[in-house]
């Protein structure tokens, strides 16, 4: 149990990373240990992995290497909660990696486990959703497997029910599925019921979050109209009240809220829309998910241990 606390105090320190030799050295154990049955000793390897996967692509190719994946997935269905916490976040961090590094995960089971812990009753497992986000920002046919593996209603569940600082990493994967999804792709994500939840949504303080949705809404308004669908959609859009919560954004305290509420109105809901104004196409720069929609380190920071 020391020898394992011990190397993953080693494995924290993040300036600097541990050197390269000390981390070829060190994986091969860390990879045996993860065969132990002791919880302690597994939770304390998986905080290991989980440092040591906090870092560049690099950092995640040398975990990748050593063949743990498939041990992660499976412990990231331990009934206990110090070695399922440290396994989720070792595998999130794994998909915020390259393409590549992500379709391993995939390939290896990650997403079969992901929809049990959405619904977990733990908020902080229930964080599960940033893992997904990575996901969802990787090519369709990353999306394709999220789908077929059963993810869209947990994920909309999550966006009614959820905690605040769950639903905005829901938010997240919403947000990477459109931009990067197909056409059919979007369809099956407003079929799942995912409006409704992120139109409620539109009333929270939270500027960036609020930010994101607009643009949600508008790339698939978009999409909409490609299939000659705008008008069911908007008609649906105004049924759950999402109108008169834009309509209100028009006048929020943040001028760019209040720009991309004033052109949503103008662009699909108003009267007048069929008089000129010519919409984006779907592969054009969005005015905010451009600039956010990516992999990125989530909220699962792992806490300094104490000695045991």
């Amino acid at each position: 149990m020391y020898i394992t606390w011990t190397l993953s105090n080693l494995c924290q320190n993040k300036n600097p990373y541990p050197p390269v030799k000390a981390v070829k050295q060190m994986l091969p154990v860390l990879s045996h240990l993860l065969k132990h049955q002791d919880s302690e000793v597994l939770s304390d390897t998986c905080w290991a992995l989980s440092y040591l996967t906090d870092g560049t692509n690099e950092c995640i190719s040398q975990v990748v290497n050593t063949g743990v994946l498939p041990r992660l997935v499976q412990l990231m269905s331990s009934s206990e909660l110090n070695v399922l916490t440290p396994s989720l976040h070792t595998m999130g961090n794994i998909v915020t990696g390259t393409d590549h590094q992500t379709q391993v995960a995939i390939d290896v089971g990650m997403l079969t486990v992901l929809p049990q812990l959405l619904m977990h009753p733990k908020s902080s497992i229930q964080e599960a959703a940033w893992a997904l986000s990575n996901v969802a920002a990787g090519p369709c046919q990353h999306i394709q497997r999220l789908i077929a593996c059963g993810m869209l209603p947990p994920l909309v569940a999550l966006l009614k029910n959820g905690e605040f600082k769950v639903q905005k990493e829901a938010v997240w994967t919403m947000a990477n599925f459109t931009t990067g999804g197909t056409i059919d792709q979007l369809i099956q994500l407003v079929h799942s019921g995912v409006l409704e939840p992120l139109v409620n949504l539109l009333t929270t303080q939270d500027t960036k979050i609020v930010k994101i949705i607009l643009d949600v809404l508008s790339f698939i308004l978009q999409a909409a109209e490609q299939l000659s669908e705008k008008e069911n959609l908007c008609l649906l859009i105004e049924e759950m009240g999402g109108i008169d919560k834009i309509e209100a954004l028009q006048l929020h305290e943040n001028p760019q809220v209040a720009l991309m509420a004033l052109n949503i109105i103008e662009n699909h809901f108003s009267e007048g829309e069929e008089s000129g104004i010519i919409l984006p196409a779907l592969d054009q720069d969005h005015e905010f998910l451009n600039g956010l929609t990516k992999k990125y380190q989530g909220p699962l920071i792992p806490k300094p241990r104490s000695k045991p």
